[in-house]
């Protein structure tokens, strides 16, 4: 009890360290952007602010306050003359005061530091080298089929291939997970390949409750092939060698293929004589192989690996950057809009709780894993500022195109009506993503 107790502190100290440095990374460069745009252009800088609300610590030099404030979601560069309700001189420093191009400029800086760090990031990734399942590169194969499931109920069967999703190809099972899980309680027209006919499945996926993703009830068949039989094991005694492909593992008239299959049979068999098809190169014999307890388990001793490390030079690693940040762009506009039309709950959102516990967990992985979980985290913070809600970066961006195309500035009591409701959204929408979070993790709100 003490040790649960102990591990459980432990894990919520991380996930408050990591979550603390990630937002503390991922503000700063934003932030970072419009002070050296606003810098830059001449326009000044009251305020560098690490969190809102009361300043904690900090220093000053020159006319800019630099410091850490006591609410640490977010923080703000306050600049000369930005406020609609202050009283403008129409001073060369003055933000109000500039040119529509250079307002722009300083409003986009701070999203596009975000998407930049996070292509820096993941090409950082890349070259040390990130570990990734296997499967999620290969063909979209299935290897199980839950009962009940929707895959379950339209027929689909082991070894089906899903080639494409809505007339979309899906060349791998990422592919196929990204389209599945940004779809729940949604029509997609599945495209099966099954030995060699091309065959059309209507489905309708159902929620995963936890992450509220779509989801089908499939798993992936991952191939038994052998990394290592360990010394002295049911494996090796039987002479089972690396490379060896198992095909099928019979116990009776039930017959398991791929590696999950499989290693389900030989658990279940508990210590039970079964017989193993085995490819070796362009040979196939049978061996008969009866499991025994190691690890406390009933195993025969092989090792299976399901993970290989991607690993680039600096030209092929910012080549994958852009191809991953493009794509992450494109689903999270994709999931943006499928919230707005009523296609996913607003569930499927995560606030500062699920990032904290995102954040201890990346941090637990390694160092890599936790980059990458920034490099994803500073992409769609980029994103999110973007969009044209008033007091956001996109908010500004916004009403500049709109007086642009109108030839006149809107009066400032009209763009402080519009910033006040913003404010009011923009706290109802934290409000949501918190009240999500603690749904997620605490049972008793679900």
């Amino acid at each position: 009890m003490v040790y649960t107790i102990m591990a459980l502190l432990n894990s919520i100290g991380l996930s408050i360290i990591a979550f603390v440095f990630v937002l503390g990374v991922m503000i700063f460069v934003h932030e970072l952007g419009h002070y050296l745009v606003a810098k830059l252009l001449g326009i000044g800088v009251e305020v560098f602010s690490l969190g809102f609300g009361r300043r904690i610590i900090g220093f000053r030099r020159g006319d800019t306050d630099y410091r850490i404030s006591l609410l640490p979601l977010g923080g703000y560069v306050k600049m000369a003359g930005e406020n609609y309700d202050e009283e403008l001189t129409g001073t060369s420093d003055e933000f109000l005061s500039r040119p529509k191009g250079h307002r722009f400029a300083v409003a986009v800086a701070g999203p596009a530091m975000n998407v930049a760090l996070a292509l820096i990031l993941v090409t950082l990734v890349f070259m040390l080298g990130v570990p990734v399942a296997k499967y999620l590169r290969q063909p979209a194969m299935i290897g199980g089929v839950q009962e009940g499931s929707p895959a379950d109920q339209v027929g689909l069967q082991l070894k089906d291939t899903i080639a494409a999703i809505d007339g979309e190809p899906t060349p791998t099972w990422q592919e196929v997970e990204l389209r599945i899980g940004i779809s729940p309680n949604q029509r997609l027209v599945l495209s099966i390949e099954r030995e060699g006919n091309l065959l059309t499945k209507e489905i309708t996926t159902s929620v995963n409750e936890r992450f509220e993703v779509g989801t089908i009830g499939v798993s992936p068949f991952i191939p038994y092939i052998i990394a290592e039989a360990q010394a002295g094991s049911p494996a090796a005694q039987a002479g089972l060698r690396p490379g060896d492909e198992i095909i099928s593992v019979t116990r009776g008239d039930k017959t398991a293929f791929g590696f999950n299959e499989s290693a389900e049979l030989i658990l279940s068999a508990e210590g039970l004589p079964l017989r193993f098809e085995v490819r070796r190169g362009k040979q196939v014999f049978e061996k008969t192989i009866a499991p025994v307890q190691m690890d406390d388990r009933w195993r025969i001793g092989t090792v299976v690996e399901a993970v290989q490390l991607e690993q680039y030079g600096l030209l092929g690693a910012l080549k994958k950057s852009l191809q991953r940040n493009y794509r992450l762009t494109v689903l999270t506009f994709d999931v943006i809009g499928k919230i707005f039309t009523g296609q996913t709950s607003l569930r499927a959102m995560s606030g500062p709780i699920e990032i904290a516990r995102f954040s201890g967990m990346a941090a637990a992985m390694g160092f890599v894993q936790l980059l990458n979980f920034m490099a994803l985290v500073s992409l769609n913070l980029g994103i999110l500022n973007l969009m044209p809600i008033p007091i956001l970066d996109g908010g500004v961006i916004a009403l500049l195109g709109i007086e642009a195309l109108i030839r006149r500035d809107l009066s400032m009591r009209v763009k402080e009506r519009i910033f006040q409701v913003g404010f009011i959204f923009l706290i109802l929408l934290m409000g949501i993503v918190i009240f999500n979070d603690l749904a997620k993790n605490l049972p008793i709100l679900d």
